[in-house]
């Protein structure tokens, strides 16, 4: 018999987001970049927090760089880094947080990673410039523990992994979902043409996979600006698929296929030459179907936000300008870094140009719909009007936005929880910008599902007619353009648990039985709060067992014991119209009894009947002839079911019995 969860259990349980459910990554929930800029994510789908703080300390006015920060799974900030120093969550340096031989000056100063070997553990990569005989200590390792520390402490520190390098880093899934691969670039004539990939599982190997691939960036001796080759921004997309990156000074975006099996870069396309002018931060959108690239040139000449369409068959071709700053004498504003963020959105740095010092600007731009394509991508624009840029309040931002792996990213565009039979599943839209309506296909899926009261466009609820795999369509609507998205869930059965075949179970008076709930993941027995599988009862009443399964669904069983009331009849007639009268046996709820044993005797002592089984009785006859009517002797043993708290009960019964004629 199955039950929906009541009382206790159900108010415990009963709408409470599962392990079973989808949980969106929130390790980049909180930014810190810039002159004590800050941002939270952790109000998504809502608009983000602006926060304000004194972040880097002795470094305000000095952190023009792309800085990288981490949170925890609850989306709490865990630390940031320029670079040089390594702060934790309440901005302070941590412990041997020091000294890191990064570049706070360099285009990504860092990258912060999880240890897959220890959740406790997090390894900080700093990025210095490469410049002979000045800048040299390349890419390096720290790694942060947790463990003793609430506040992280720096145990291994500046431990080299690639020198001649260039200013870009980034970090991608490994296909197994565990591990991370770690993707640095050379640079110069040596190393220039080759990624350099680490492997990090357990421990860091220091050994990489080179795919020699792509575009030489390397310097000129004769030119000083070619250095900025190895400036500029590198990112994966956040399915882990693709990575892009820039060579500034020669004015290049390139484009590649990753395989996160094997660590291998390949497949380089590059845009054409001289049609991106100093090339410098770069966006996946979050459905992995556009490329963002702004440009911020040396010389006073305009910079340019890009889109290039992925779905085009050369995708690096034909860019379409989303907007434009012309750079003068008196007006210089460039365009920055750009970083996807967990709400959907891109976010564009902007700084002006000269001295870090006096480069900061106190809002960052925003890319409202980047899955969209053209001017449709919204940028700085909602509902059709023109928007002010995010005030960064107290802070500032420089050239740099913060990095993360791009697991922290890999977000869908909308996603559910909710998803056992019966439940209402709810639905949650990642980026709600710029929709002027919302159409689900609910009905179409499942026709003899409902909608329940309260449900709306852009946070819908459903309850699903039955189980099954459903693949539910949202179209967007927004100035006559329609977008559509997909995804695939799966409606779960509820666990089919039962303690009995039947709602009431009967022992022997001072016996008792061990219920059996079956295998499940949790249980909690009512009223005696156990939470084991079996449970043993000595007593008379309700007992009920609610259990969750694999899936997190949920259901429970409902069973009555009972003392049995056993006895045998003084008298049968095997012509009997009634069958019940036709043979001698104990009468009752047999099912109590473990182990039975009736014996029937004539007045002489003479056995004529045995019988091991309650629905085997005496039918009147010994050896195929009929008895004559009269009194016959019995006796009967009767034995319970044995549980963990009590042993086996024998019960011995003798009499008479009269056969009718």
């Amino acid at each position: 018999m199955l039950l929906f969860f009541t009382g206790y259990y159900s108010t415990l349980f009963s709408q409470n987001i599962t392990t079973c459910d989808y949980h969106r990554p929130k390790q980049a929930d909180q930014w810190r970049f810039g002159d004590d800029a800050g941002i939270s994510f952790s109000t998504l789908p809502d608009s983000p927090v602006v926060v304000d703080g004194d972040f880097f300390g002795d470094y305000t006015g000095f952190a023009p760089g792309g800085v990288s920060t981490v949170s925890d799974e609850d989306g709490n900030l865990l630390m940031y880094s320029n670079g040089f120093k390594i702060w934790n969550s309440s901005a302070n340096i941590m412990a041997n947080g020091d000294g890191l031989k990064g570049n706070n000056g360099a285009t990504m100063t860092s990258l912060i990673v999880p240890n897959p070997g220890n959740e406790k553990q997090y390894y900080v990569f700093t990025v210095d410039m490469y410049f002979p005989g000045f800048f040299e200590d390349g890419i390096r390792y720290n790694l942060v523990d947790f463990s003793s520390n609430g506040n992280g402490e720096v145990t291994t520190k500046n431990e080299m992994l690639l020198q001649q390098n260039t200013q870009k880093i980034a970090a991608i899934k490994h296909s197994n979902g565990k591990d991370y691969w770690i993707i640095t670039h050379g640079f110069g004539d040596e190393k220039g043409g080759s990624f350099y990939v680490y492997l990090l599982s357990d421990t860091l190997s220091t050994t990489p996979v080179v795919s020699k691939v792509g575009l030489n960036e390397t310097y000129d001796d004769n030119n000083f600006q070619s250095y900025n080759n190895e400036a500029g921004y590198m990112v994966a997309s956040p399915d882990g698929s693709m990575l892009a990156q820039v060579v500034n000074f020669d004015g290049y975006v390139e484009l590649f296929d990753f395989d996160n099996t094997t660590g291998k870069v390949s497949n380089a396309r590059n845009s054409t030459p001289g049609v991106i002018k100093g090339p410098y931060g770069v966006a996946f959108s979050a459905d992995n179907s556009k490329l963002y690239v702004t440009t911020a040139p040396l010389d006073n000449s305009t910079n340019f936000l890009y889109q290039f369409d992925l779905s085009q068959a050369n995708p690096l071709d034909n860019p379409f300008v989303v907007a434009s700053m012309e750079v003068t004498a008196t007006n210089q504003i460039l365009y920055g870094a750009l970083q996807l963020a967990p709400n959907g959105r891109i976010y564009v740095a902007k700084f002006i140009k000269g001295l870090p010092a006096n480069n900061k600007y106190p809002t960052v731009a925003r890319i409202n719909n980047p899955n969209r394509p053209g001017n449709e991508c919204n940028y700085n624009s909602l509902n059709g009007i023109d928007q002010e840029e995010l005030d960064l309040s107290n802070g500032n931002s420089y050239s740099g936005l913060p990095a993360f792996p791009n697991d922290f990213l890999d977000i869908p565009h909308f996603w559910s929880y909710h998803w056992c039979h019966h439940d209402s599943t709810n639905f949650i839209i990642q980026n709600t910008a710029n929709i002027t309506n919302a159409i689900w296909n609910f009905n179409t899926i499942d026709p003899d599902g409902e909608e329940p009261s309260g449900s709306t466009m852009l946070d819908p609820e459903y309850v699903f007619s039955k189980p099954g795999n459903y693949n539910v369509e949202l179209i967007e609507e927004f100035n006559g353009q329609q977008y559509t998205y997909h995804n695939s869930i799966v409606i779960h059965p509820l666990p089919d648990v039962s303690i009995s075949t039947s709602d009431t179970i009967y022992i022997l008076p001072n016996s008792s039985i061990k219920l059996d709930a079956g295998e499940y993941d949790y249980y909690y027995w009512e009223p005696d709060g156990s939470n084991e599988r079996f449970l043993n009862v000595t007593a008379e009443g309700q007992y009920i067992v609610n259990v969750i399964d694999t899936n997190c669904c949920k259901n429970a069983d409902t069973v009555y014991v009972k003392y049995a009331n056993l006895f045998f009849p003084n008298a049968f007639k095997p012509g009997s119209s009634y069958e019940i009268n036709r043979t001698f046996t104990v009468a009752g709820p047999v099912q109590s009894i473990a182990k039975y044993q009736l014996r029937v005797f004539d007045r002489w002592g003479k056995m004529l009947f045995v019988s091991e089984d309650p629905a085997n009785g005496w039918d009147g006859t010994y050896n195929g002839q009929e008895m004559p009517g009269g009194v016959y002797v019995w006796n009967a043993v009767m034995e319970s079911f044995a549980s963990d708290v009590a042993d086996a009960v024998t019960l011995k019964q003798s009499g008479t019995v009269t056969l009718v004629r």
